[in-house]
């Protein structure tokens, strides 16, 4: 398998949700909010990474490339290292069986979560719901008084 397969298989998840795709960019613009997943190849080799995030419209970006930044993984280890894995091409994994599980995660967890969040009070409510808002800009963490 192939970068190009797995832009694919990236792409028959998000375009059927409204997504648009500019090279390795997916976008979904909404009234308040704008829904970004991002593909990125790592610079260790034919290893890939699914990032996604937010951008909120009334805010400004200040240099940042998304207001609210996430990568596609799992809390469960075992489901993490799978994820992982299937997103690394250096391994023996049957490109068919690649493209059917990488599919599934894409549609369970990436639209799951990302179709959950429209407007600015469920990416507020979503924040609220993690354990720590390190990672969150102060800009954002002001806007919704979560300091």
């Amino acid at each position: 398998m192939d970068k190009r397969k797995l832009t694919e298989i990236i792409d028959n998840c998000l375009q059927p949700i409204g997504f648009k795709r500019h090279r390795n960019r997916w976008v979904l613009d909404r009234n308040a909010i704008t829904k970004i997943v991002d593909f990125q190849r790592s610079q260790y080799g034919e290893r890939y990474y699914v990032n996604y995030g937010y951008i909120i419209k009334s805010l400004p970006l200040n240099n940042l490339k998304m207001h609210v930044f996430s990568g596609l993984g799992s809390i469960d280890e075992a489901e993490n290292k799978r994820i992982n894995l299937l997103l690394d091409l250096e391994n023996d994994i049957n490109d068919e069986s690649r493209e059917v599980e990488l599919g599934r995660v894409l549609q369970k967890t990436l639209v799951k979560r990302i179709n959950e969040i429209d407007k600015e009070e469920d990416l507020k409510n979503e924040l609220q719901q993690r354990p720590h808002l390190n990672d969150v800009p102060l800009i954002v963490k002001n806007h919704f008084g979560l300091c």
